[in-house]
């Protein structure tokens, strides 16, 4: 089996006072957060800022925490790979207007309300943990407004 390390970002603004979080749709069609693997000698918050800038084009974020790293397996190319990704969670200017990196296989970039992100998130066994979980340290922080439900 091959291991592979990444890091990316949970991205977070408000928009019209209310919270909205970054997706991007890969190239299984499926709603996630930016990564990309670590390069030799690379930080991790280094990595997860690159590769957000990267991926969706957005610069001006804030480091607020980091995340659970998230742990799963998959297949590539005949090859069964374990892979950890170090999320760390951003706040972001809603403003600043995403562009997906299409050569990466990335379809489309959104700024989605929280509350229509969990319905939609897909890898949901490692993507709706990563949402909760940046909520509550908003929250806790009061980095944030809550949000409408």
């Amino acid at each position: 089996m091959e291991y592979e390390t990444s890091a990316g970002g949970v991205i977070v603004a408000e928009k019209n006072h209310e919270l909205h979080v970054l997706l991007l749709k890969d190239k299984n069609g499926k709603w996630t957060f930016p990564k990309g693997l670590i390069e030799t000698g690379e930080k991790r918050e280094v990595t997860a800022t690159r590769e957000i800038s990267e991926e969706v084009g957005l610069k001006n974020l804030k480091l607020i925490a980091p995340l659970a790293p998230a742990t799963y397996l998959y297949r590539w190319e005949g090859k069964l790979k374990k892979k950890t990704v170090h999320y760390y969670l951003f706040k972001g200017k809603g403003t600043e207007l995403p562009t997906p990196q299409t050569e990466e296989g990335i379809l489309q970039v959104r700024w989605i309300p929280y509350t229509e992100a969990e319905t939609m998130i897909g890898y949901p066994q490692t993507n709706k943990k990563l949402l909760r979980e940046s909520m509550e340290l908003l929250l806790t922080r009061h980095v944030i407004l809550p949000p409408r439900l």
